[in-house]
């Protein structure tokens, strides 16, 4: 185990291969803590509320609604599952390896650096997916 141990520090890794993709040297913590925000900020941003609860909301100015609350319709729904469904395997597989060769194979999406841009990316879509309701159909030009 010892002699593993050394070789694996022995081995650090000098370049992804990829240009303009440097090496991450605390690729897994990153990866860790950027999983972990997209999580919370897919919670937050995509409050469920029941509809038992609509009559109790309607009271409230509708300003104060926005503030307080991020409504969305079920469909949106579906996004955020997909997220989180795809946001927990791979925090469990970064979680329960440290080797990053059994990360990249189990994930299979690329290098450590390769799931950090893509986990940033999904972060950024999140406010944009609201904002621009992408759930919804897109409207055909009027001829």
């Amino acid at each position: 185990m010892f002699v593993t141990r050394m070789l694996r520090m022995a081995a650090t890794k000098t370049s992804t291969g990829l240009v303009g993709l440097n090496v991450n040297p605390n690729a897994r913590q990153d990866l860790i803590q950027i999983y972990r925000r997209t999580l919370e900020e897919v919670k937050v941003r995509f409050v469920p509320i029941a509809p038992c609860l609509y009559q109790h909301l309607y009271p409230l100015p509708p300003l104060l609604l926005l503030l307080l609350l991020q409504i969305l319709p079920p469909e949106a729904k579906n996004y955020r599952n997909a997220v989180e469904q795809i946001t927990n395997f791979r925090l469990n597989v970064v979680e329960k390896n440290e080797d990053e060769n059994v990360i990249e194979r189990t994930i299979n999406c690329g290098q450590l650096e390769e799931l950090i841009e893509q986990a940033e990316d999904e972060l950024s879509v999140i406010p944009v997916y609201i904002e621009h309701k992408l759930w919804e159909s897109p409207v055909e030009a009027a001829k």
